[in-house]
Order: structure tokens, then C-alpha cells, then sequence
């Protein structure tokens, strides 16, 4: 279970596939426009609810390197609230807050709670679009206090072709854990990333994405190089009078590491696959569910790392 890129776009419209729809679509799956603008440009106010259920057959968490070796089923709850400050034709300015909290049947000591604070600024410089976001996120862990994460994070992107959007972004992040005996782990982390977006008509896209990492902790065998690679599909689906989603995505995830890590009497390294595929029905006013599986294949010379996992997820969203 990795705490950070929890909050990734949920929706995206589907606008005409050619001209100014093309671009807003574009720009809109990655990340510069805000979905509610788009629905509702006279209302500055977003409000977002989700509850759920999931099994996981095996809890883990990242960011300690935690595994419980079981399986075990959790409610979630989501809500996010936001408001575009200003919102003029070349410059927009927004925050949210944001609220989820997973609860688990029995393993109780992996119940997640995330408190998360943005505000974004926007603007258009020529043909480029322009983007800077700060977010925090004061993290508890089984009840307890955990982990504090800031982030900041510039991006660009632009349309490269009739079809083809790309973007570019750089991000620093500090983590900050809480408990003394986790604070070796202390760590701040400088990344580049680009990601293309291909329109393939009617709604349809693929998208390709590569990201770098520089992680520095406290010690060196917990500092490390991350590599990660992603593709993924995005499909509209008729149901009755509806246009359902269905996405599939592929992950790969490569830590080298840089110090010698006693525990294991070598350097460690982490490579990891994940699949995961969803399928989104709207339906009502403003309501939404959602079926998502992901299957991870995750292989280390560090025993709690080395595993693989199931995970079967459902949503009930509501967005105002």
C-alpha cells in the first residue's frame, strides 16, 4: 500500500475529439484543468464523497517496508472540497482539502487516515500551459501519528501534434515520519517526469509515462534511485443510456539502492510490476460505481518486500 499518488484524476469527460474539445480533453487528463470548471465553469465550488469496500491479500505499507503477510477486507471513505479562487481566461488559482480513511476488519494496525491541503496556480504562456501545485499530507497510521509529506511540483504541457499532448514536471517532496525509531527514514526526494497523451478517437486514449528519482534518507541504505515506467488505456462503454469507463494500466517500479544494507548483507534492490484494471458506471445525478482489481508482483532481496498481491476494490462516488 503506497501512502503518496492516492489522489489521482477519477474522471475525465468526454468532450468533442477535434478542435477546442480535443485540447480541453487533453489538458484535462493531465492534470491542468479542474474537471468541475469544465462541468460547471459558473460554480467555483467542487465537492467530492466516496465510500467503499476492499479485500487485500496482503497488507503492506511502503513507505516502512511493513508486511503482514495476510489478507483482510477494509471499508473507505473519501472526500475531497475545493474552490477555484480566481479563475480568469489565462489564470487560475485553487485549493482543496481533502479527507480518506480506511478501516480494517481485523489488521487494525494498517487503518490509513490522510489529512491532504493543495492550492494550484495555472496560466498559459504561448501554446504551453503552465502549472505549479503545493500539497501536504499529515498521514496517520493505525491511530497513531505517522508521516508528514510536502510536496511541490511545476509542470508544463502542450499539444505537439493534432493528437498528441505531452507533458513535463518536476517535483521535490520531503517526508517527515513522526515516530523516533522510524526517523532514519527522514528523506527528501528530487524527480523529473514526462508523459505523452495519444487521442484515439470517440473518447478513447493512451497514455505513455516515464519518471526518475533522486530519494535521500537519513543513511545510505535507505537512500535510492527509483525508476518507473507506465502505460495505460482508457475506453469508453455503452451501458443502456450511459457511457461507461474502462481503464487498464501497467506499472513498473525499479529502487536501486545506494548503501549496504546489513539486514540482508547486500545492497538492495526492488523491482515491482502492477496491473490494474477499473471499470466506471455513472448513474442518478452525479453518482458513480466503480469495480477495480490489481494484481502486484513484487520482487526483492529484502524478505518483507519480496510478494505478490490481490486487490479488489468498489466504489460508490457522488460529485457535486
Amino acid at each position: 500500500m503506497e501512502l503518496w499518488g492516492r489522489y489521482s484524476l477519477a474522471q475525465w469527460k468526454l468532450l468533442p475529439p477535434s478542435g477546442k474539445g480535443r485540447t480541453i480533453l487533453i489538458a484535462l487528463c493531465a492534470g491542468f484543468i479542474s474537471p468541475s470548471v469544465v462541468a460547471q465553469e459558473e460554480n467555483p465550488f467542487k465537492l467530492e464523497a466516496e465510500v467503499g469496500a476492499r479485500y487485500d491479500d496482503n497488507i503492506t505499507v511502503d513507505e516502512t517496508d511493513a508486511n503482514s503477510r495476510q489478507g483482510d477486507s477494509s471499508f473507505l471513505f473519501r472526500a475531497n472540497l475545493g474552490a477555484d479562487l480566481i479563475d480568469k481566461k489565462k489564470f487560475s488559482f485553487s485549493g482543496s482539502y481533502s479527507f480518506s480513511q480506511s478501516l480494517h476488519d481485523e489488521l487494525t494496525d494498517f487503518d490509513l487516515q490522510i489529512h491532504g491541503l493543495s492550492v494550484q496556480a495555472k496560466t498559459k504562456v504561448g501554446k504551453v500551459n503552465t502549472a505549479l501545485n503545493y500539497r501536504f499530507n499529515f498521514i496517520k497510521l493505525g491511530g497513531e501519528d505517522f508521516l508528514e509529506i510536502n510536496s511541490i511540483r511545476p509542470n508544463i504541457g502542450w499539444l505537439v501534434a493534432k493528437k498528441t499532448y505531452l507533458t513535463a514536471s518536476y517535483e521535490y517532496r520531503e517526508h517527515s515520519f513522526k515516530n523516533i525509531a522510524q526517523q532514519d527514514r527522514n528523506a527528501n526526494r528530487h524527480s523529473g517526469a514526462a508523459k505523452a497523451y495519444f487521442l484515439l478517437g470517440k473518447g478513447k486514449n493512451f497514455t505513455l509515462g516515464y519518471k526518475v528519482g533522486r530519494h535521500k534518507a537519513t543513511t545510505a541504505d535507505l537512500s535510492y534511485w527509483v525508476h518507473t515506467a507506465d502505460a495505460g488505456l482508457k475506453l469508453p462503454v455503452k451501458v443502456a443510456d450511459r457511457t461507461a469507463t474502462y481503464r487498464l494500466r501497467y506499472q513498473y517500479r525499479q529502487k536501486d539502492y545506494s548503501g549496504f544494507d546489513v539486514d540482508i548483507g547486500a545492497v538492495r534492490g526492488d523491482k515491482r510490476h502492477t496491473m490494474r484494471t477499473s471499470f466506471n458506471v455513472p448513474f442518478g445525478n452525479n453518482f458513480a460505481a466503480e469495480l477495480e482489481y490489481s494484481y502486484e508482483i513484487s520482487n526483492s532481496n529484502l524478505a518483507s518486500i519480496d510478494y505478490n498481491s490481490n486487490r479488489v476494490t468498489f466504489r460508490l462516488g457522488w460529485s457535486l
